[in-house]
């Protein structure tokens, strides 16, 4: 009996005894979750790694709590270190389930850190295997959230749209749900360029969840921007100040001080950003971000004061900002600062007017960039270095370098840079160019201005159908160049002469395009003298552009041929000769000379013309010499006749 009761009584203490370290071990596995509900990380740490012990019925649990509690540091400091260390809890954890099934908050959070990490096309695919797990409304509508995010990174507008509207009718959201959809709302905006759409939903989050910018750094700094784009300067200068100072994400405080300092100089106060830039070369010296700092402070060494601050410094940079941009170009092309020497070697080639060669290095370092990973702030810059030297290029290099990569001028450069490119490659006669920028102009603006300039150079080209297809599209037909380009038209597809008649009488003759369409219409019907009027108004323009506009030519050859038809010799001989003695000597003005001269009694000239289209074979050359022919035949006839009279 006495040991049937002591076995009794050590079943019972066995069994409390192992209750117990289950519940202690509950307790800290409790303690830790309270911890990280709460944000303090550091102390939710230490309870989960006081579980990480294979015999514990938590280790499971405990990794990926660690791995949850890694992602929130890391995501809220910016080091990466936490963000790796995180996978490779979530890869222990997959490893202790084994064959067993994984849940919704393994993908989720291999997800976020897959996001945190920038690996979006991975974050995307992870999270909608995530959203197929997700079982309640809780999991969906956070799964749903990071795929529109997610989606928007990668930009793939179609997802955005799909899951959209699976959260857009969600009631009853939690106010942790509500941050997160508000967030993605504003952001769908902000990837479109919407940002004075985007910006009521940011300044919501700014305003009454700043908490949740605080705990995700990238996304405040992400609202400050949409302000500064919106050029509301003074609150965006505001937000940045509070990310500085309230984030511990250090990347994302760098990026704010270089984002105030250029809000100071878009306010023209260069000393203070300077102040600003060289803040962070001073605290973060071997950051990306100082190479982008130094690299905005040697454009603004052109200014005496800023140069001497500068070189106070001494800073390696600024002593041989030459070889420090070509030392970034060849160690940083393909990263972040990669652009902004480009910037700056674009700068110092236009401004110092660089000889050819490196000129030609800059060509070829444009040509190399894709203009979609330009981002917004290195177009600025960019924009802002190179636009007035661009203005003032030379044609020949405006051509060169646009050709080097059309793209990435379309996709950088505004409207008036783009027009300055055009007007180069007409010079170059780089024609198939032209019309693409023109067209890329047309789809972007799509105004009445793009529309008759895209018709002109369709003109230009020959191809008037097409031309004329585009013109049709000009909502105001009483524009000046709707009409004048109408009417050149209508004499290469012998339209009516409608818009000629309304040009007429709207438009001032302030170019050679309308005294040349008066001079055909006028040749057309047959008002020859009116016409040769027009032609002797504006005699020596028109002489001089008769081969490089269509419709001068066009106009002049008119006048003459109606001028031959109706025997107006003296018209035709006027015009002729005024182009045949510009060097126009051609088959065609030769005839058109030789029959005038031959119809007014000029032989001695026109035997001097005949000599020019001896070797000419078309009609008009052959009409042309035979009424020469035929004219000195008859003249020698009548020699004839008159010696036999005298003789007799």
């Amino acid at each position: 009996m006495r040991w049937l009761v002591f076995f009794i009584f050590l079943f019972i203490s066995t069994s409390s005894f192992g209750g117990y370290e289950v519940d202690k071990d509950w307790k800290i596995y409790q303690k830790g979750l309270r911890q990280y509900r709460i944000g303090s990380y550091s102390t939710a740490l230490n309870y989960f790694l006081e579980l990480l012990k294979p015999d514990s019925k938590y280790y499971k649990d405990a990794l990926l709590m660690l791995s949850k509690t890694y992602y929130a540091i890391g995501k809220k400091t910016g080091l990466k270190k936490y963000l790796w260390q995180a996978l490779n809890y979530l890869q222990l954890y997959f490893i202790e389930v084994g064959e067993g099934e994984l849940p919704w908050d393994y993908y989720y959070t291999k997800a976020r850190i897959y996001e945190a990490l920038s690996f979006y096309e991975q974050a995307l695919a992870v999270y909608r295997v995530a959203f197929l797990k997700a079982k309640s409304k809780e999991e969906k509508v956070k799964t749903t959230v990071g795929i529109i995010r997610t989606a928007v990174w990668v930009r793939r507008p179609d997802i955005v749209e799909e899951y959209f509207i699976l959260i857009s009718t969600e009631r009853n959201l939690t106010k942790e749900e509500e941050k997160e959809i508000t967030f993605i709302k504003g952001l769908a905006l902000f990837s479109q360029g919407k940002y004075q759409e985007a910006f009521p939903y940011f300044f919501k989050l700014y305003k009454e969840y700043e908490d949740y910018l605080i705990d995700n750094p990238s996304y405040y700094l992400l609202v400050a921007e949409n302000i500064y784009r919106l050029g509301k300067y003074t609150v965006a200068e505001h937000l940045f100040r509070r990310i500085i100072s309230f984030t511990k994400d250090k990347e994302v405080i760098r990026r704010a001080i270089l984002r105030l300092g250029d809000i100071e100089v878009k306010r023209g106060n260069d000393k203070l950003a300077f102040v600003y830039y060289y803040s962070v070369i001073r605290d973060y010296p071997d950051s990306l971000e100082a190479v982008v700092a130094r690299l905005k402070i040697i454009p603004m060494m052109e200014k005496p004061e800023i140069k001497y601050r500068a070189l106070l410094t001494k800073d390696k940079a600024f002593k041989d900002p030459i070889k420090y941009i070509a030392t970034v170009l060849v160690n940083f092309r393909t990263t972040y600062a990669g652009i902004y020497a480009l910037a700056d070697l674009g700068y110092l080639v236009f401004k110092l007017d660089s000889p050819e060669m490196p000129f030609k290095r800059l060509t070829w370092e444009v040509s190399l960039i894709f203009p979609e990973e330009v981002k917004y702030e290195q177009r600025e810059f960019i924009r802002y270095l190179w636009e007035p030297y661009l203005l003032k290029l030379p044609s020949d290099r405006g051509c060169s370098l646009y050709r080097s990569n059309p793209r990435f001028f379309q996709e950088l450069f505004g409207r008036k840079v783009l027009l300055k490119f055009a007007s180069d490659l007409k010079h170059c006669n780089m024609r198939r160019l032209r019309i693409e920028l023109l067209s890329f102009i047309l789809r972007k603006w799509k105004d009445d201005d793009s529309k008759v300039m895209m018709a002109r150079a369709l003109f230009e080209t020959r191809d008037f159908s097409e031309a004329l297809k585009v013109l049709e599209t000009v909502k105001d037909k009483n524009r000046c160049d709707y009409l004048i380009l109408k009417s050149e038209l209508g004499i290469f597809l012998s339209l009516d002469l409608k818009s000629f008649n309304k040009l007429i009488t709207k438009c001032k003759k302030d170019s050679l395009e309308i005294p040349s369409i008066a001079i055909y219409y006028l040749s057309e019907i047959g008002k020859i003298e009116l016409a040769f009027k027009e032609f002797v108004s504006y005699k020596k323009a028109l002489v001089n552009e008769y081969e490089k506009e269509l419709v001068v030519k066009a106009a002049l050859n008119k006048l003459v041929e109606k001028s031959i038809l109706e025997d107006k010799y003296r018209v035709a001989y006027e015009v002729s000769k005024a182009l045949y003695e510009r060097g126009y000597r051609n088959c065609l003005i030769g005839s058109y000379l030789l029959i005038s001269a031959v119809r007014l009694g000029k032989l001695s000239e026109a035997k001097k013309v005949y000599t020019t289209i001896d070797g000419c074979i078309d009609s008009m050359a052959s009409l042309s010499k035979t009424v020469y022919q035929d004219t000195l035949l008859e003249e020698e006839l009548k020699d004839g006749a008159l010696s036999s009279t005298e003789a007799n």
